[in-house]
């Protein structure tokens, strides 16, 4: 089944700003399913990003499976076996006005 709406891999970059529809916590973070695009496995590493301001907000409130949220494109990685690929993912800044 391929869906016509969904945008390829090769559109994602670094710092761009995704919905992401959260799909497990981890003892070291969560995954996360990217809305729009091709399936790809998405995760967000709370243990290795902890420092970011973003995503300190986020580990406090973890959301809850199945939440939907805005997050960051940290690092796409393609590995050796296509279609396989990483993607890496961070919280937005908290700005606080």
């Amino acid at each position: 089944m391929t869906n016509g709406s969904r945008r390829p891999l090769t559109e994602l970059r670094q710092g761009e700003t995704v919905q992401a529809t959260i799909t497990s916590h981890q003892p070291w973070g969560l995954t996360a399913k990217l809305n729009g695009y091709e399936p790809v496995g998405a995760s967000l590493d709370m243990i290795r990003r902890g420092s970011e301001p973003g995503v300190q907000h986020l580990a406090q409130e973890l959301p809850g499976v199945g939440t939907t949220v805005d997050l960051v494109v940290g690092e796409v990685r393609a590995w050796d076996h296509k279609p396989w690929i990483w993607v890496d993912l961070t919280a937005p800044s908290q700005a606080e006005d």
